[in-house]
């Protein structure tokens, strides 16, 4: 059964760890793209599916993409701003109470794992809920208060982490539509998200505001390889 889900996908990064003649995303894995493998994972919860992608990605998306019989749409950044950005210019088109978003490298989540975060978001009625793994290599770095609720999550490419060992975030992040993009505008017009070194407009810098204005909850993954996205070539398993 489909749930009345929108899933965001953005698809317009210029891939520049990953050694490749094209986009990371046009990558040929198991005799499928990298993005038709996070498409058939979408597609498994709804079949309302936005990508947010770039001019140079969406002659050869929509070519992928045609065979299916999912509804897609097509919503353009002009310029790699970030996925803050992306997600907004996601949410801006999303028709649900609520949207799922996932990296478009984040092959290796669990459809297990996906369907355990809605579940829970649901039956909580956050306003943001996603899935963290312990891990011993952290790029990003999920942490709570003396209270175990959210508090922060940082990013080692902002700033150095003071811990190897810790939860990351699996790249994939349940929403209420409506009052996650609010929020986002707000904080883009205010430039309160935008990363001192990249410049970009940072989603995950937005998550401190967002527990401002309602719950946000995380599961926690047993899946080993659900944090694992594909960022540079050595990241195919």
């Amino acid at each position: 059964m489909k749930q009345d889900f929108t899933f965001i996908i953005p698809a317009a990064g210029k891939s520049t760890r990953f050694k490749y003649k094209k986009s990371k995303i046009f990558f040929l894995y198991k005799k499928k793209t990298l993005i038709e493998h996070i498409f058939l994972k979408a597609r498994k919860v709804t079949d309302k599916i936005i990508f947010v992608c770039n001019y140079q990605n969406i002659i050869e998306l929509k070519k992928i993409f045609s065979k299916y019989e999912e509804k897609i749409e097509f919503v353009i950044q002009k310029k790699p701003n970030g996925m803050g950005e992306a997600v907004f210019k996601g949410l801006a088109k999303s028709k649900t109470l609520n949207s799922c978003i996932i990296w478009s490298d984040q092959i290796y989540i669990s459809n297990h794992t996906i369907n355990k975060t809605i579940n829970k978001f649901k039956k909580n009625k956050s306003i943001l809920c996603f899935p963290i793994k312990k891990n011993n290599n952290l790029y990003t770095q999920v942490v709570f208060d003396n209270n175990k609720n959210f508090y922060d999550i940082y990013q080692s490419r902002e700033k150095k982490l003071k811990t190897k060992r810790g939860f990351s975030d699996c790249g994939f992040f349940v929403v209420n539509t409506k009052k996650v993009y609010n929020c986002l505008k707000n904080l883009i017009n205010l430039k309160k998200i935008t990363s001192k070194k990249t410049k970009e407009i940072d989603f995950l810098k937005s998550f401190k505001f967002i527990k401002n204005i309602g719950k946000i909850d995380v599961i926690k993954s047993k899946n080993k390889l659900d944090h694992i996205g594909i960022n540079k070539m050595s990241d195919i398993i």
